[in-house]
């Protein structure tokens, strides 16, 4: 029973680790200052170009010169990457369940955004796999005082 309720526990925990995840598609929110600065709006399309560089699509709202969709590059390494949008390069960082993508202007925090991801598995599943372990480690807990 022990191996058993132990086994269990640990094929939760492996299996709630998550894997970081820059692709995808991302709704930008409302941070960035149009009035002074280009921003992503609409849906932020990321898709992977080759190993550690994406494809930025979205439309483009604000000081852009005249543009209304961009197009950029984003290189990463783990969770941290850059991107240049306008004139600028900004600094891109993944959340680590890979659900939200900030984006930081090291010159203009009023040009900061972030994105969240659609179609992200709900935080649910991941409160009831912990749900789970923690039941499985009380019952661990439980054998053993017995």
């Amino acid at each position: 029973m022990q191996v058993m309720v132990l086994f269990l526990f640990v094929a939760i925990v492996i299996g709630s680790t998550q894997s970081q995840t820059w692709a995808g598609t991302y709704t930008p929110d409302s941070s960035c200052d149009t009035s002074t600065c280009c921003c992503l709006s609409g849906q932020a399309i990321v898709t992977s170009s080759s190993a550690n560089s994406y494809t930025v699509q979205s439309g483009a709202s604000g000081v852009c010169g005249g543009a209304v969709t961009f197009t950029g590059n984003l290189y990463t390494s783990g969770y941290t990457g850059w991107m240049m949008v306008a004139t600028d390069n900004d600094t891109v960082t993944l959340s680590s369940d890979s659900h939200i993508v900030t984006v930081t202007n090291p010159s203009r925090s009023a040009c900061n955004g972030q994105g969240i991801k659609n179609g992200s598995p709900t935080q649910h599943v991941n409160i009831i796999t912990y749900v789970i372990g923690y039941v499985l480690v009380g019952m661990v807990i439980n054998t053993l005082i017995a």
